[in-house]
């Protein structure tokens, strides 16, 4: 009889349906599309190809109303004074600025992110950040070492809030590896070693960001 009874509930269980993927919410689904113009801005920037800045420039621009809209009243003036410092930098040719800025302004609407209604960590998406600032900082002849250790610090601290829902070890610990290399390369004023690792943090973001969609 207990044999007829656990075959029973096993065959209960296999018709119990598997809880759908988390979804992400529509807010969210539309912040994370605004981040998209401001990701290719930033990147844009550093190839020096004036045309291709200007039109990821106009991108930007004729979402800023529409972004705007979506953020919560409290982070409205820091995105009115990012805006500002892009339109100076673009007036300009501060490809680099531009670049920075563009930076700034994903990580503003990351920010307003519901961390409760998201599929991949708000964390995640602020590593890419975090890729896309180091990339701008380590670009001149004389590099802001200062920014660069305290944009990998900032890293490591993202990292270190969701590492452990990551359960591919391999996946962690390259980007383990990644974020110490940021900051060993931030010390030892180390060019080289800072964009391979800069370029591994930007690349791991990608694989982290399929785990978290699987």
């Amino acid at each position: 009889m207990k044999i007829q009874n656990l075959l029973l509930a096993v065959a209960l269980l296999a018709l119990v349906p598997l809880a759908a993927p988390a979804k992400d919410s529509p807010q969210n689904e539309k912040l994370i599309k605004a981040t998209d113009p401001f990701e290719t801005l930033a990147e844009t920037a550093l190839t020096g190809d004036a045309v291709k800045i200007n039109d990821a420039y106009k991108t930007v621009q004729a979402g800023r109303a529409s972004t705007r809209a979506l953020l919560p009243a409290g982070s409205l003036a820091r995105y009115d004074e990012l805006f500002t410092a892009l339109e100076a930098a673009q007036t300009k040719h501060d490809n680099l600025a531009v670049s920075l800025q563009g930076s700034e302004l994903y990580k503003a609407v990351v920010s307003a992110l519901d961390a409760k209604a998201l599929t991949i960590p708000k964390e995640i998406h602020l590593l890419d950040y975090v890729g896309f600032r180091i990339s701008a900082l380590v670009q001149p002849s004389a590099p802001d070492w200062s920014a660069i250790a305290a944009t990998a610090t900032e890293g490591s601290g993202y990292w270190a809030a969701v590492r452990e829902k990551v359960g591919d070890t391999k996946l962690r610990g390259k980007m383990d590896k990644a974020l110490a290399d940021l900051t060993k390369g931030a010390m030892k004023h180390d060019v080289s070693l800072t964009k391979k690792s800069v370029k591994a943090d930007l690349d791991l973001v990608d694989d982290i960001e399929k785990y978290f969609s699987k």
